[in-house]
């Protein structure tokens, strides 16, 4: 294969190569050195490099033989999506017993319903019991096996009306995606990305929108050495649970263990679980996020970004929260993060477990629930990880300008 020059420069904690990047050809031509959980992921490089047009070619190439009901397709593969992959209507109309769920919205917004997962489903309790109708594409979700890269070729590479799903797999890498219209405004009709008990996974340079649950949703065992950075969380929606236009099931994980990086997203239009974390042996290294709403003050209601379980440990460095009613939920987990200037008691702590200083969080306006904590517990579990799981922030003044300008499809070689 050709000799690819490529020059290094590091932002926010990941080395980025420039040059020839794998939209054009091979993921051997990988275009970064990452850092945090996830930075080993190396999905299909190496294998065979295929081109997909089709859901069909999607569907097969993404997963080529199975055992038992569960993808066993371990080769590796580099998976290239040409254009827009709709699936919407392919498998046809379903219905099941559901509700209708939160508020009634006047227009323009729209109240979301709910499909019951079974019978033993409480979240319709105390509501009337409807018919829901779905898209059934939407709630089977395209399975990926282990070794696989999923990248789009050029900024609008989109698959639409379906989602993915790594369930039981290892080293798989997903970028420079639109993935889009799954099932908008029906709740437990189908999420963006599912991960049940995998390992080794990098999601990067993506978008996501209209999205009827989460966007990315972990849990069912381990969900460990998960990177997630650089993608475009757009929460704007005509259906949403405070009929203001803004999404909240967003980011969810619930695996046990749990090892995740968060780092440079942009969560825009949001109004809740950005991300929510629960279970026992949760570390999350949240850093560089750019948390965005245009009118959360104005609309009412309760907006949050990090919610997290009493048994989660998550470090928070460097994130601008804009217009975020709470950026940390009251109560949450084991937090450390500063909330705008730092001791120099607390940075003590940073130095001597970390070897460097913490980066401090930007809040704006002054949130009205401050759940920023120093919890040095939580400094003691990432200083006894590996250095290359921990990414070096940069300063959180330059998070909004850098992140909008990085996030989402089309960047890939623009840092």
């Amino acid at each position: 294969m050709e000799h690819i020059k490529r020059s290094l420069r590091v932002l926010g904690g990941f080395a980025v190569a420039l040059g020839i990047s794998s939209v054009l050809g091979s993921d051997n031509a990988r275009s970064e050195a990452l850092k945090g959980f996830g930075s080993a992921a190396t999905g299909g490089l190496g294998g065979e490099i295929v081109q997909v047009r089709s859901t069909e070619a999607l569907n097969h190439e993404l997963c080529r033989s199975y055992s038992f009901g569960q993808c066993n397709d371990n080769s590796p593969r580099e998976i290239q999506v040409i254009g827009t992959i709709d699936f919407t209507g392919t498998e046809g109309r379903g219905e099941g017993q559901g509700c209708q769920y939160g508020r009634t919205c006047s227009a323009p917004y729209k109240r979301e319903s709910l499909l019951l997962m079974d019978g033993n489903d409480a979240h319709c309790d105390g509501k009337e019991k409807t018919l829901v109708g779905f898209d059934r594409a939407g709630k089977r979700p395209l399975e990926i096996g282990s070794n696989k890269t999923v990248i789009g070729v050029g900024p609008s590479a989109t698959i639409k009306g379906k989602g993915l799903r790594l369930n039981g797999v290892s080293n798989v890498v997903i970028r420079n995606l639109t993935i889009s219209d799954v099932n908008q405004g029906v709740i437990f009709a189908g999420d963006a990305i599912a991960i049940a008990r995998a390992d080794l996974v990098w999601i990067d340079h993506n978008r996501f929108h209209n999205i009827g649950r989460q966007m990315i949703a972990g849990g069912f065992g381990p969900t460990t050495n998960i990177a997630i950075s650089w993608n475009d969380f757009d929460g704007s929606d005509t259906y949403s649970s405070y009929c203001n236009g803004e999404h909240y099931w967003n980011l969810l994980f619930l695996g046990v263990p749990q090892t995740i990086t968060i780092a440079n997203n942009y969560f825009h239009e949001i109004s809740g679980r950005a991300p929510h974390i629960d279970g026992a042996q949760a570390i999350v290294h949240l850093v560089n996020n750019y948390f965005h709403n245009t009118n959360a003050q104005q609309s009412g209601g309760f907006f949050h970004a990090v919610d997290a379980g009493s048994s989660v440990q998550a470090l928070i460095e460097g994130n601008y929260f804009d217009n975020i009613e709470t950026p940390v939920k009251a109560g949450s987990g084991h937090i450390f993060g500063f909330f705008d200037k730092s001791s120099g008691t607390a940075q003590d702590i940073c130095l001597t477990a970390l070897g460097r200083r913490c980066i401090e969080n930007i809040a704006t306006p002054v949130p009205r629930i401050n759940g920023f904590r120093l919890d040095e517990t939580v400094i003691r579990s990432f200083g006894a990880l590996p250095k290359p799981s921990i990414p070096l922030p940069f300063r959180a003044d330059d998070v909004p300008a850098v992140i909008t300008a990085g996030a989402g499809p089309g960047h890939l070689g623009s840092r």
